[in-house]
């Protein structure tokens, strides 16, 4: 098992999900496609720790509804409790600042602006999902218990939101420090 089959399992353990909501769903966490989850989604299916239900659809063609079994909930107990890896960075961003040197100021703005605007986006989406979860928020709400199926979902909203501050706020420094000195 992988990690995107571990994050499968991980989404199938608060819901049941078709394979599109799945891939829909992963978006935010994880960079995979349809053609890397179906072909997880099968072999997890054949090792016994997903199943699913065949949901006939009228004017579609019908769709499989995924759920995690006793056995997939284990697997990911066990998953959980083990050591994170250090986590792998694979921005292209680094590489372009590294040779930034070989732009001309304003392309050099041009791509810090860029990645401000598309942080800020995204900074602005992740407040949505946030405002969606009012009751993750509430300092009451046993949705903020650890035991809570959605205080891993807060936690991560969370740390994508002050990724993206921090992102920003970085974007507006190096363009400061792009400025000629006075």
């Amino acid at each position: 098992m992988n990690t995107l089959s571990y994050g499968l399992l991980a989404l199938l353990s608060a819901n049941s999900l078709s394979g599109y909501e799945l891939t829909q769903n992963i978006k935010p966490l994880w960079r995979a496609g349809h053609s890397q989850i179906y072909p997880l989604l099968m072999s997890m299916e054949q090792q016994g720790y997903i199943s699913y239900q065949l949901i006939e659809q009228s004017d579609k063609p019908d769709k499989k509804e995924y759920s995690i079994t006793e056995a997939g909930l284990e697997q990911l107990r066990n998953w959980v409790e083990t050591p994170a890896e250090p986590p792998v960075l694979r921005d292209e961003l680094h590489f372009k600042l590294y040779s930034l040197w070989l732009s001309k100021p304003e392309e050099a703005k041009e791509l810090l602006q860029k990645r401000a605007e598309f942080c800020k986006s995204e900074l602005e989406r992740y407040k949505v999902l946030l405002k969606a979860n009012e009751v993750l928020r509430d300092e009451r709400s046993e949705s903020r218990e650890l035991k809570a199926t959605t205080f891993g979902r807060y936690l991560l909203i969370q740390k994508r939101v002050l990724d993206m501050e921090s992102s920003i706020q970085f974007c507006e420094w190096a363009l400061e420090e792009l400025e000629p000195a006075k």
